[in-house]
């Protein structure tokens, strides 16, 4: 899915995939024809996406792996997606459905360390908050853009979590000593 778009046209972006059936010649292919704003919506959010999911399951493959298929299921209910009063937010479901089932997936095929810490201690908001803001280090418009919310709702997800997470002490220092700064507060 990454790096398969380019423009062709005034209103339309044109994918080619040279799937072949037995007995096809060579020349066949596929051409899938995507809406220009479902091209935009991808380039505009995969990479960060990709880092998102990158942060929460640590690892490579199956993040791009995740990623792809939430493009790819988007694509299929693009429509649907575009229509909605938050298109981003639909988006944003998705990908966290797909990353937990992933990072579930994975604790059940090896005991290693723990993945996703913040998600085990924090509401899912407020985790995907602190992520995007601290550990990405995303400014609180882009954080809501991806997040599809306004940029205050990240801020006060980000308030909740301090709160929340100063009665953990040092039991979560080790995963959330990025997010703050010196003085104990979370960066904006």
């Amino acid at each position: 899915m990454f790096s398969l778009f380019r423009r062709c046209g005034e209103r339309r972006a044109r994918a080619t995939s040279p799937a072949r059936c037995p007995g096809d010649t060579p020349a066949a292919a596929i051409e899938l024809v995507l809406p220009l704003e479902y091209t935009a919506f991808c380039l505009l959010h995969q990479e960060d996406y990709l880092r998102y999911a990158r942060e929460r399951v640590q690892d490579a493959w199956m993040s791009r792996q995740v990623v792809e298929a939430v493009l790819g299921n988007i694509a299929t209910i693009w429509p649907t997606v575009l229509s909605s009063p938050r298109p981003a937010a639909v988006a944003w479901r998705l990908l966290d459905a797909l990353i937990s089932s992933a990072i579930r997936e994975r604790k059940s095929q090896t005991v290693t360390r723990t993945v996703d810490a913040m998600h085990q201690v924090l509401p899912p908001e407020q985790a995907d908050a602190i992520i995007l803001r601290c550990r990405l280090r995303l400014s609180e418009q882009r954080a809501a853009e991806l997040m599809g919310v306004d940029a205050p709702a990240v801020a006060s997800h980000l308030l909740m979590a301090q709160r929340a997470l100063s009665g953990y002490g040092t039991a979560v220092t080790g995963a959330s000593a990025r997010a703050q700064s010196p003085r104990g507060h979370l960066r904006r």
